[in-house]
């Protein structure tokens, strides 16, 4: 793509030659002639003052450090998130249902779908105009599909569930599965999960992501969450809005995490507790009780060598009779 079109794509500020091609993007380091590259801070300068890059994408602050081709964003690494479509648009499956694939009578398909291969529409279900179904779906009876989302190969979407607009959902995700609800009394005894999932719009799920649905109200995902690959939420949780949460983490029920926040990998909440908006979690953090402020937490003990982990793991276990010995002295 001409850099002059590019420039008027991403709004941005250009200097240089307008009609210079560039191809794809690549890391500032190993960029060539022919790519892209952006820098977002002062870490990279000596890279990018040594860059081979075709054109590159800078903060005012490191002008003076490009040469060349440059485009001035006030923050590089949205600029490069959208430059990444532009240069590599998304390919999307030709609109039609596939021949194998199997759709209800008493569904409600809109103009500009693709129902893949194998694929199972229930009755009552609704695909919105332009929404991807893929090869392997199943979308339960009276289950909604808003416009422009899609489903890649093997999602699973339960009955009556809903998904808002421009939503991605990777593959192996099961959206409205039952939740996990039992009442003991000599054995268990399965409560009958009646909500739904209802997603909001431009919402990213993950590969192998699991989202129950409610016990009686419903699972809530709010517009603009992202989730990363093999998440568990279970039923009842609320996840407020732009909220985004990395792979691995368990989300136990009727959680309600607030909007704006962040939630590193592996991290574990348990349930019937509130996050308050704007909290950062640090990753394989353990949250046992709600949090009320906004800010960033961390929890666990950061890595160390064995040796050192031993002797730490020693010191713990002393802890009460240190305590006794500093309040006797304290008397």
């Amino acid at each position: 793509m001409k850099l002059g079109e590019l420039a008027a794509q991403l709004d941005l500020p250009f200097s240089g030659d307008a009609d210079f091609q560039v191809n794809q993007l690549a890391p500032i380091e190993s960029a060539s002639a022919t790519d892209l590259a952006f820098v977002v801070n002062a870490s990279y300068r000596t890279a990018l003052e040594n860059s081979r890059a075709g054109a590159v994408i800078v903060p005012e602050s490191l002008r003076q450090y490009a040469s060349g081709n440059v485009f001035i964003s006030p923050n590089p690494y949205v600029s490069y998130a959208k430059a990444s479509w532009i240069l590599k648009p998304d390919t999307k499956p030709a609109v039609g249902v596939h021949e194998t694939a199997s759709v209800s009578a008493q569904a409600q398909l809109e103009e500009g779908v693709s129902i893949g291969a194998f694929s199972s529409i229930g009755a009552g279900a609704t695909i919105k105009k332009g929404a991807c179904i893929g090869e392997h779906c199943i979308v339960s009876d009276g289950a909604y599909i808003g416009a422009d989302t899609r489903l890649f190969a093997r999602v699973s979407i339960g009955a009556n569930c809903i998904l808002g607009h421009s939503c991605r959902v990777q593959s192996g995700a099961v959206i409205g599965s039952e939740g996990f609800g039992y009442a003991f009394d000599n054995g268990w005894h399965a409560i009958h999960q009646t909500g739904r999932v209802t997603i909001g719009n431009s919402v990213h799920i993950g590969a192998n992501t699991t989202i129950d649905r409610g016990a009686i109200d419903d699972t809530v995902i709010s517009d603009g969450v992202i989730l990363d690959n093999q998440i568990q939420i279970a039923h009842n949780v609320r996840i407020g809005k732009n909220t985004a949460i990395a792979g691995c983490v368990g989300i136990a029920g009727s959680t309600q995490i607030g909007a704006h926040c962040q939630i590193g990998g592996a991290c574990n909440i348990v349930g019937h507790i509130s996050i308050c908006d704007g909290v950062v979690l640090n990753a394989t953090s353990f949250v046992s009780q709600s949090i009320t402020q906004a800010g960033r937490y961390s929890s666990g003990m950061p890595l160390q060598s064995i040796g050192q982990w031993r002797r730490s793991f020693v010191v713990l276990g002393q802890l009460e009779k240190l305590l006794k010995r500093v309040r006797k002295l304290e008397q």
